[in-house]
């Protein structure tokens, strides 16, 4: 079965609506609207008996803003109930995880906002992107419990009816994308030879570990961008130095560019780890987080910047760089770790011309990311440690997560070169939640790669999505890879064409004013 015929019967099953609009689709009463979406008990009690005039017809996108605004309602509920768990919680892990929650729940409430917040240009990819990062906050928050054995909690009792409500949303925001023209095909010339140079921008401010800028912190720097008119960029220039210190972008600070001089010139290190749990520190502006690096507002640029995490093979899962910026660009930067290196959280990203070093599950997360012409390194695990890419954690089938690597080269860091025969093959990747979703195209796998291609560790063989198309290299043959029923070895190029960067992350509409270099499909590679 393709992609696109399994793509196409999932939207069936998911929404079904009658119309023959690609514009305003459909109208009916509330309680019908109601009737279409598949969890619709919910959507009666939080929906339709909420609004007086049940019999007034909407539209569709009316009717998403209803089911938006009954969730943002819910989630202040929920975050009330999991504040007086947190406060009245006896001990440590789970005082610390219910603490996380309410944070990743405040998110919850503020992605939402942005769906209904008409100041905002949006494409329906962005509102699906959106709706998928609403639960992504969720499934994160349970996944953490499930880490350290206590799943026996009452999160699923405060918050099922939120993720029911969040689902009905996402389900209503791919009927509207999948009868949207608002697309980006036919934009298919936005090639850029030479990317034009950002850092001849001058900075707003400057970062020194000498004195000779603005700030000797990047934190500092950061905090300084204070209030500005929406879409005005801010330019943060980190000046040569290994900068050690933990930072923060927190969600209300958008459009920071934050520029140094180079891998390896301009460094910003941290060495905390989670000893053995990531999600547990993952708790949005906690300092005490294993993340050397964390953005959360939008539109991020980074570029010519090391991020790194010093904590070894030996400290566990222990991140360098933390995005959940939807719209982000990370340009020529290197991104340097061991398990856990990169976690996308949320959100559309792009990565070009990047390093990435890991050893477990090094590029990880939720987000829609693609990765073009990035060098990934495996490096050298600990005595009988494994060696796995990715692992993506896309939970529902609807939503909008998953990677694309493009153009990329798998090889082996210069650590392990010597030693690999040592060690055992390493796995393009294994589905983290049970629709994981991660397509190689185009890229160079060296021979260190298993032949089988992909590992399952957590059962989800059977819903899990792994393509390959195109790829070359020692390790690229596909005769010997798994039999799962989500694998394939793409043939057709019209199914590859989905994971390209015009496609999956709409990059036509946005990447163009970040000055970095992309290629929209994969013709001219």
């Amino acid at each position: 079965m393709t992609m696109k015929v399994a793509l196409f019967i999932c939207f069936i099953i998911t929404f079904i609506f009658s119309s023959s609009s690609k514009t305003t689709l459909t109208t009916g009463s509330i309680n019908w609207w109601c009737t279409q979406t598949p969890h619709h008990q919910t959507c009666n009690r939080y929906v339709a008996k909420s609004n007086i005039s049940i019999a007034t017809t909407a539209t569709i996108n009316q009717f998403l803003d209803m089911t938006v605004k009954a969730a943002i309602d819910e989630a202040h509920v929920v975050i009330k109930r999991a504040q007086r768990i947190h406060m009245n919680y006896p001990n440590a892990p789970g005082k610390s995880l219910w603490g996380s929650c309410v944070d990743y729940f405040n998110g919850i409430v503020f992605t939402l906002n942005m769906v209904l917040d008409r100041t905002n240009q949006l494409s329906p990819l962005d509102v699906h992107s959106w709706l998928s990062a609403g639960l992504t906050y969720v499934n994160v928050c349970e996944k953490g419990f499930e880490l350290i054995n206590k799943t026996n909690t009452l999160l699923p009792i405060i918050s099922t009816n939120l993720t029911l409500l969040l689902l009905n949303s996402l389900a209503i925001s791919v009927a509207i994308r999948g009868t949207s023209n608002s697309n980006s095909r036919g934009l298919k010339e936005w090639e850029f030879s030479e990317f034009s140079d950002l850092t001849a921008k001058r900075p707003d401010v400057v970062v020194a570990k000498d004195g000779s800028g603005d700030f000797t912190t990047v934190q500092e720097a950061v905090n300084s961008a204070g209030n500005r008119r929406w879409g005005q960029r801010y330019a943060i220039y980190v000046k040569s130095g290994v900068y050690e210190e933990q930072v923060v972008i927190p969600k209300e600070v958008n459009f920071i560019m934050m520029f140094g001089d180079g891998i390896n010139k301009t460094i910003i290190t941290g060495g905390q780890h989670s000893g053995g749990n990531a999600i547990r520190t993952m708790k949005a502006g906690d300092l005490k987080s294993s993340a050397t690096f964390q953005v959360w507002g939008r539109r991020f640029i980074a570029l010519h910047l090391t991020f790194r995490n010093t904590a070894g093979p030996e400290g566990g899962q222990a991140v360098a760089f933390l995005s959940a910026s939807d719209r982000s660009v990370v340009y020529r930067c290197s991104i340097e770790g061991y398990q856990d290196t990169l976690f996308t959280f949320h959100s559309k990203q792009f990565y070009k011309q990047c390093q990435i070093f890991g050893t477990v599950d090094f590029i990880f997360g939720s987000g829609e990311v693609v990765f073009q012409d990035c060098d990934i390194f495996l490096r050298k695990p600990l005595p009988g440690g494994g060696l796995v890419v990715t692992a993506n954690g896309r939970k529902y089938h609807n939503e909008s997560g998953g990677y694309t690597m493009q153009g990329c080269k798998i090889t082996a860091a210069e650590d392990l070169r010597p030693v690999i025969g040592g060690y055992k093959k390493a796995f393009l990747g294994r589905p983290w939640f049970p629709h994981g979703r991660t397509v190689y195209m185009q890229s160079f796998l060296d021979d260190l790669v298993d032949p089988q291609g992909w590992l399952d560790s957590w059962g989800f063989n059977k819903t899990a999505y792994c393509g390959e198309y195109d790829n070359s290299g020692p390790g690229s043959s596909t005769a010997q890879r798994v039999k799962w029923h989500g694998y394939e070895a793409i043939t057709d190029p019209n199914v590859a064409e989905q994971f390209t960067v015009a496609e999956f992350i709409a990059g036509n509409q946005w990447l163009p004013t970040s000055g970095v270099p992309f290629v929209p499909g994969f013709e001219k590679l």
